[in-house]
C-alpha cells in the first residue's frame, strides 16, 4: 500500500509526520483504520514530490526498488554509461475534442505508468495521453503530453497552452484573454470548419477562472512514428 510506504519514507528521512501531512494536504486519520487502506490519489502525489525531490517515485507507487533516488555521479555503474532516468507519472483521459466529450473526473486516479520524460522535460511533474483533434496539428491524438502544474493562476501567459481541469472536464486549449472579468478564452488549434456554415467546428469557450481546479503548463508533447519517437516542445517551454 502507498500509504504504508509514506510512513515508511518519513520514518527513514526522520521528518515529522503531523507536519509533513499538513503539507501535502492530508491528515494523521487517513493513514488510520479503513481510511489507511483507499487509495491515494493523484494530487497527493505530486505534492509529496514537491516536498521530497530525491524519492524514488517508482518505489512510492509499486514498492520495487530503492526508497531514495540513486546518486548516477557517485554509482559505480555510471561508468558503464547508464544515466538516472526521468520518470514522470503518466495519467490516462486528457480530453482535447468538443465540450460533447469531457470527462468526469476520478480524484483517486492513481499513474497508468511512469514513463521517461527524458532530458527535454526536466521540469514536468506529470504526463496525460492526447485524446481528440481539437488541438491538431499541435497535438495529434494518441500523443503524449508533458506537463507542469501552475498553482498560481496568476501566471498563466496568454497564447500559451494549458491543461486545465474542472469538475466537469479536462482539456487541453490556448488560452487567451476573455472580454468577460475573471474568465479565460479557451481556443482550439484546430481551424476546421462546417461546410454548410462555414463556421468552426472547434469554437473558442469562456471558462470561469474560479471553475479551474487545476491548472498545467504544456511543456511538449511526444508522439511515435513507426521506427522513431519525435519530441515537440511548446513555445513557453523553448524560451524558459
Amino acid at each position: 500500500m502507498i500509504k504504508k510506504r509514506i510512513i515508511q519514507l518519513l520514518e527513514y528521512k526522520g521528518i515529522a509526520k503531523e507536519e509533513f501531512y499538513k503539507k501535502i494536504g492530508v491528515t494523521s486519520a487517513n493513514f488510520r483504520g479503513k481510511a489507511s487502506e483507499t487509495p491515494v490519489n493523484s494530487k497527493t502525489i505530486e505534492n509529496i514530490l514537491s516536498e521530497i525531490s530525491d524519492l524514488n517515485l517508482e518505489w512510492l507507487l509499486t514498492g520495487k526498488g530503492s526508497i531514495l533516488k540513486e546518486n548516477v555521479l557517485n554509482d559505480t555503474s555510471s561508468q558503464y554509461g547508464r544515466e538516472e532516468k526521468n520518470l514522470i507519472p503518466l495519467y490516462d483521459g486528457v480530453v482535447t475534442a468538443g465540450m460533447q466529450e469531457t470527462a468526469i473526473l476520478d480524484p483517486t486516479q492513481q499513474p497508468a505508468e511512469m514513463i521517461d520524460a527524458g532530458d527535454w522535460f526536466r521540469d514536468a511533474t506529470a504526463a496525460m495521453r492526447v485524446h481528440g483533434d481539437s488541438m491538431y496539428p499541435e497535438y495529434k491524438s494518441g500523443s503524449i503530453a508533458a506537463l507542469r502544474e501552475v498553482k498560481n493562476k496568476r501566471l498563466v501567459v496568454y497564447g500559451q497552452d494549458y491543461l486545465l481541469e474542472t469538475s466537469e472536464y479536462r482539456v487541453i486549449k490556448r488560452l487567451q484573454k476573455s472580454d468577460l472579468p475573471q474568465n479565460w478564452l479557451a481556443c482550439s488549434v484546430n481551424e476546421e470548419k462546417y461546410e454548410s456554415s462555414g463556421r468552426l467546428i472547434h469554437e473558442p469557450f469562456d471558462v470561469h477562472i474560479d471553475d479551474v481546479t487545476r491548472l498545467y503548463q504544456v511543456l511538449g508533447n511526444v508522439k511515435r512514428n513507426q521506427s522513431s519517437i519525435v519530441i515537440h516542445t511548446s513555445k513557453a517551454h523553448k524560451n524558459t
